[in-house]
């Protein structure tokens, strides 16, 4: 199972003219606008942290994290962006003065400018503000570029909103947020075999503990299997550690344990069921089944009016 919380690793050293700098959980539209304005100088180094600063402040049973670090790190890739320097977020970290800080972060990065979010906050109890990293750039005749909030449904798309959403179900408008359909990546696993004795066998895929899932219940979605995307009634248990269950529609997936599956969500069927009988699972089963057909069938007639 991936670790999220080793990320020497990745460290290396990258000389970039622009670089910019946060968390990037979720990598979601606020953070792809900052990365396309940084971007839109040429080169950039992405600097981001491990764990991200509130997994760290929180204990163990903090499990709110909408990318892992291989998640972020696949998701930035796909955009292009191949320098991507990764801090760990330690005790020595957590207490560095701004100024510190940034002295360090310029010694091994050698930026003539960099672009942040509006609300990036950094240094020992989130002193560092952008007006202090303004003054100190500006000091050292370094270049500084603050991008507005991008506003959706009333508010900044924010990752903190994005977590509520996936914790109440609703997909969609996550969705809207990200720019993508919420998806958690792990290991597939052996499970009980309860699935394939009503005739629905699943995949049980086991997510990093620290990734958040959306709230229990019967989800349609998608599993990234043997290089396509195929559709699956996707459940999500009681348990905020998983395993997500995933029945592939219309296909025996054979031997994949061991496998690294990535599974998607798509739209909230129904609430998990509780102390239901043998029939009345498999009824219930059979209508997300069912309703994951419907649902790819009415997508791909979409598809097909607007090509």
């Amino acid at each position: 199972m991936e670790a999220c919380l080793n990320p020497s690793a990745f460290l290396w050293k990258i000389s970039m003219n622009t670089v910019t700098i946060g968390n990037f959980d979720g990598i979601h539209k606020g953070h792809l606008k900052v990365i396309e304005r940084a971007r839109s100088f040429g080169d950039t180094g992405l600097v981001c942290f491990e764990p991200i600063a509130r997994q760290y402040f929180s204990d163990n049973s903090w499990r709110r994290r909408l990318t892992t670090v291989a998640e972020r790190s696949d998701i930035l890739k796909k955009l292009g962006i191949e320098n991507i320097h990764i801090i760990p977020f330690d005790a020595e970290t957590a207490e560095k003065s701004p100024d510190r800080f940034l002295t360090e972060l310029h010694e091994w990065e050698n930026f003539s400018r960099i672009v942040i979010g509006y609300d990036f906050h950094f240094g020992r109890n989130r002193s560092g503000t952008v007006e202090y990293l303004k003054r100190w750039c500006t000091s050292r005749e370094i270049d500084t570029i603050i991008v507005p909030p991008l506003e959706c449904d009333d508010g900044p798309v924010k990752s903190e909103r994005i977590r509520s959403l996936l914790e109440i179900g609703e997909l969609r408008s996550a969705e809207k947020f990200l720019g993508r359909h919420y998806s958690v990546t792990g290991v597939v696993s052996r499970g009980k075999g309860q699935g394939k004795l009503i005739g629905f066998p699943t995949l049980n895929v086991r997510v990093p503990g620290c990734k958040l899932l959306p709230e229990p219940g019967s989800y349609a979605g998608y599993v990234d299997f043997r290089g396509g995307f195929m559709p699956a009634a996707v459940f999500v248990p009681d348990s905020a550690t998983g395993p997500v269950e995933a029945h592939i529609v219309d296909y025996r997936a054979g031997d994949v344990y061991g496998s690294i599956m990535k599974v998607s969500f798509v739209e909230k069927l129904r609430n998990t069921a509780s102390s239901s009988s043998t029939e009345e699972l498999r009824r219930l089963i059979a209508g997300d089944v069912e309703s994951v057909r419907q649902y790819t069938t009415m997508k791909e007639r979409t598809e097909d009016l607007e090509r």
